[in-house]
C-alpha cells in the first residue's frame, strides 16, 4: 500500500464513521494530533509495553496472544493514532501526504549536520 493509499483508506474509515458529518475546526483537528502525541509520552512515562492489550486486569504484550476485537494500547499505538490522525487531516484537505513527505525528506537531506543549533 503507498502513502497516498493509506491516507485514502483511513480518511475513507473516518468518512464511514460519522467524523465528517459537519467540518471540524482546523485548530480541533491539529490539537488531536497533539492529544495522541500526549498519550504516546504517558505510555513512555508509565512504561507500559509499546504494544499491549489489557485482559481481566492483566496486561498481554505478546501480539500471538490477542484476541480479535481487543483495543491495542502502547506508545507504539498511540503514535499510530497520531499518524491516522495526520493521514485522516491530509484526505480531508486534499493534499498529497506521499508528494509532501518526499519534498520533505529530500530538502532535509540538504540540511547539514544538526542544523539549526537546537539541542533537541
Amino acid at each position: 500500500m503507498t502513502v497516498n493509499e493509506l491516507m485514502s483508506s483511513v480518511h475513507s474509515i473516518a468518512k464511514e464513521k460519522g467524523w465528517y458529518e459537519k467540518e471540524r475546526p482546523t485548530l480541533e483537528a491539529h490539537m488531536l494530533m497533539v492529544s495522541e502525541i500526549a498519550e504516546a509520552t504517558e505510555e513512555a512515562r508509565h512504561s507500559h509495553p509499546p504494544v499491549y492489550v489489557r485482559r481481566e486486569g492483566q496486561i498481554i504484550d505478546d501480539p500471538a496472544l490477542f484476541v480479535q476485537g481487543e483495543k491495542p494500547e502502547g506508545e507504539a499505538i498511540e503514535l499510530v493514532d497520531a499518524m491516522i490522525r495526520i493521514a485522516d487531516y491530509f484526505g480531508s484537505k486534499g493534499w498529497n501526504l506521499e508528494e509532501l513527505l518526499t519534498l520533505k525528506i529530500n530538502y532535509n537531506k540538504t540540511r547539514s549536520f544538526r542544523h539549526g543549533g537546537k539541542k533537541y
